[in-house]
């Protein structure tokens, strides 16, 4: 091993929306980069409900398919002890690690020179206080991002990663999106410019031989906002009240990673870098609103659902209702099933029974008012005003694709296209060599 490598997840980033704003003259670090490196295509699974980042990149970590690794949920990978990831893989052989946000993977290492854990993953933070209050607060900030809500110890933790980790040439940026944060996709902009910044101070305090950086805010603005991008071509149309016309909030986001990009270039002339997606985003081809539930727990016991552990929020619409035995799982699991809007019928939610757990998807896709109550189809229970429970969460922008991209600074010597599980190892060849 000759030199340090460093795995930089762009989650779910179309590279043909790339491309285009290359050609309109904008992202120079990624010009650069894309035009002396190949772009190889991957392809993953190919039914849609597996079309889940939180799939693809477990599959990217383990060399594993979905049905060969069975990790359906964000944060299942902590029960798969027997799956092997190649960060502790890489470690067997000497190899230093670090890891800022690495998206589903459970910290099993001995002896990392930091890991911070993804927002959504209840597993082992490694580092000094300031890296353990930070994913506290980041975790904090992030499960409470539908109602707008950060705690006074957060803001302070975040504060002090700003102070003491951002540049001051990135300050004036940190300003703008600070005043600006109520405008579209602006929250999560500073969110991976936090997480940029924060690691590329870590790395070059301990420089790892590999490290991985995960970044979501690109994906999060597509999902919300792709319809606004000056790259798409289609006839679909935000209102203005969710996002202006002539705002593009996803070149803003690609204009960060180019930034980071030109960084981690000149951080050392011997580092290889890798970029990955997982998958991609398209355009929708229809409308669809997402929904979250405000307060979880109230509302699971307004609708007689009492004999739970814990119940843990996830992305956007999703979250997780652990309990004791399967027949308490079971009986929840009717309760949510049976409930359906009381207008036209459409059911409210999607579970997911896994014996003593539930995965449940609030999946009422369209436009709710104050006058929508819901109704379940078994009791005969009604939950008026439905709408004050939830907190509106986006307009579905983009959907998910199962093509993703894979590039890096070194030859790689690949086919056109590659199966997803196949990284895993060509990552593994190319930083042990």
């Amino acid at each position: 091993m000759n030199s340090k490598s460093i795995l930089i997840g762009l989650n779910e980033i179309n590279f043909d929306f790339l491309d285009d704003y290359i050609k309109q003259g904008h992202l120079k670090n990624f010009a650069k980069l894309l035009n002396e490196s190949k772009v190889t295509i991957t392809k993953s699974e190919s039914e849609y409900h597996l079309l889940e980042p939180w799939i693809q990149w477990v599959t990217i970590h383990t060399g594993k398919t979905y049905a060969e690794h069975n990790v359906y949920r964000l944060g299942d990978i902590v029960d798969k002890k027997d799956l092997s990831q190649i960060f502790e893989e890489l470690e067997k052989q000497g190899v230093s690690i670090g890891a800022v946000s690495p998206f589903n993977v459970d910290n099993r290492l001995k002896n990392p020179k930091f890991f911070i854990p993804d927002p959504w993953t209840k597993t082992k933070v490694s580092g000094n206080w300031f890296v353990k209050n930070l994913y506290k607060a980041i975790h904090q900030s992030v499960n409470d991002n539908a109602q707008e809500k950060i705690s006074i110890t957060s803001l302070l933790t975040l504060a002090y990663a700003f102070v003491f980790y951002a540049p001051l040439s990135k300050w004036p940026s940190y300003f703008s999106n600070i005043i600006n944060r109520k405008k579209p996709g602006s929250r999560a902009i500073i969110l991976d410019n936090l997480l940029i910044d924060v690691f590329i101070k870590l790395w070059k305090k301990n420089k790892p031989d590999f490290t991985n950086i995960f970044l979501n805010s690109g994906a999060h603005i597509q999902h919300h906002y792709l319809l606004n991008s000056i790259s798409y071509k289609g006839n679909l149309k935000n209102p203005d009240w969710y996002c202006p016309e002539g705002y593009d909030p996803l070149l803003k986001i690609l204009n960060v990673y180019d930034k980071f990009i030109g960084q981690i270039l000149n951080l050392d002339k011997d580092l290889k870098i890798f970029i990955a997606t997982g998958l991609h985003q398209k355009p929708p081809q229809k409308i669809t609103f997402y929904w979250r539930l405000k307060q979880h727990e109230s509302f699971i016991k307004e609708i007689g659902i009492d004999q739970y552990k814990e119940i843990l929020p996830r992305m956007s619409r999703d979250f997780l209702i652990n309990f004791s035995n399967a027949e308490a799982s079971q009986k929840a699991e009717i309760i949510l099933n049976s409930f359906k809007s009381s207008g036209d019928a459409q059911r409210i939610f999607n579970v997911d029974n896994r014996g003593t757990s539930l995965f449940v998807e609030l999946v009422y896709e369209k436009d709710i008012d104050d006058s929508m109550n819901i109704v379940s189809s078994i009791s005969g229970q009604e939950v008026k005003n439905f709408k004050k429970y939830i907190s509106f969460v986006a307009i579905k922008n983009g959907e998910h694709d199962g093509i993703g991209y894979l590039t890096s600074n070194v030859e790689l010597n690949l086919a056109e296209e590659i199966e997803l599980k196949e990284v895993k190892d060509i990552l593994k060849q190319e930083i042990l060599s």
